[in-house]
């Protein structure tokens, strides 16, 4: 199973007259977030995405489509409020079901998958037929897909000033449940990201030879480095929901466009493909350092053992002198 599994749902109950949108987000390690909306199908018109449509798209465009609809008929706020009680205690409930759909999708069978999902939303309405579609993908495909979102060509004019036009491109790592907002991060702080492009060739020949496991030949970016956040502002053309930052990796240099409302990764959860050019070196120290504590613990016990048999020797000398002689 990859990293990151989306299950893109669409359908609709004949007998309600009713539709639905929306999605199951499931990590390897069993995370589990998702979103969807519930409306009647005398406002299809207001729906403007498709399950066939890329998850960034699907993720950004059911809470503007929720915000619309509420406008216009301000019960299908408590209907939808009342939807997401009920996913909530389902999922809580039937321990089986993440179980079931992580089998499913290591099978990539579809049918049974839609089934599943048929299934899960059976105890809330009747007669409903779901299409589904399934995209696997890492942590850092994940990440280059988010990184195209809003990048307009205001945006694309506002990074080739002066000071970033010479920086390579990169995102940060998304992680969408345990991941928090580019506003929570510090300058300073460590980062995940992906290196979307080089900035010359030059630069890309040195960071292929600095990190030969993190790249392929044609220097695509594998596995995802670690550097840290050099600079934080808002820029007007990227607009509110943007932020612009810096990132420095070992003396190499990426600007970011990153989405304020996407959950990144911190460096406290440890990503699942890492290449050893990260890796390594942080291993050896950590063997060096318990190498030398070894030693220590030893040279401390060898030092302990003179001071005691000097101390039992006085003692034994002045028990002679005194009390034997």
């Amino acid at each position: 199973m990859s990293d990151i599994s989306i299950i893109k749902f669409a359908g609709q109950s004949k007998v309600t007259l009713e539709g639905y949108i929306g999605y199951f987000l499931i990590t390897g390690s069993g995370d589990f977030k998702y979103d969807v909306i519930q409306y009647p199908l005398s406002f299809s018109s207001m729906i403007n995405v498709s399950f066939k449509d890329d998850f960034k798209l699907i993720q950004l465009r059911i809470p503007q489509i929720k915000n619309r609809m509420v406008k216009s008929s301000p019960e299908i706020k408590e209907m939808n409020s009342d939807l997401e009680k009920f996913i909530s205690k389902k999922i809580n409930s039937d321990v089986s079901f993440k179980h079931r759909i992580k089998i499913a999708i290591q099978n990539a069978d579809v049918e049974v998958i839609g089934s599943i999902i048929e299934d899960f939303f059976k105890e809330w309405v009747d007669s409903i037929k779901m299409s589904v579609d399934i995209q696997e993908m890492t942590f850092a495909e994940f990440s280059k897909q988010l990184s195209k979102v809003g990048n307009s060509e205001d945006a694309f004019k506002a990074i080739k000033r002066d000071d970033l036009k010479d920086l390579s491109e990169a995102y940060p790592i998304v992680d969408p449940i345990a991941g928090k907002s580019i506003n929570d991060f510090r300058i300073g702080e460590k980062i995940y990201f992906t290196v979307l492009r080089f900035a010359n060739d030059q630069v890309k020949a040195e960071m292929l030879k600095k990190f030969p496991d993190d790249f392929n030949a044609q220097g695509e970016n594998l596995s995802p480095l670690v550097g840290r956040i050099i600079s934080k502002e808002f820029v007007p053309e990227f607009g509110e929901d943007f932020t612009l930052i810096k990132i420095e990796c070992q003396n190499f240099y990426f600007k970011a466009i990153v989405l304020n409302s996407m959950n990144l990764m911190t460096t406290s959860v440890g990503v699942p493909i890492i290449g050893s050019s990260q890796s390594t070196a942080p291993r050896q120290t950590r063997v060096k350092n318990d190498e030398e504590e070894v030693h220590l613990h030893l040279a401390d016990i060898f030092i302990a053992v003179i001071l005691v048999a000097g101390i039992v020797g006085t003692a034994m000398a002045i028990i002679y002198f005194f009390f034997i002689k």
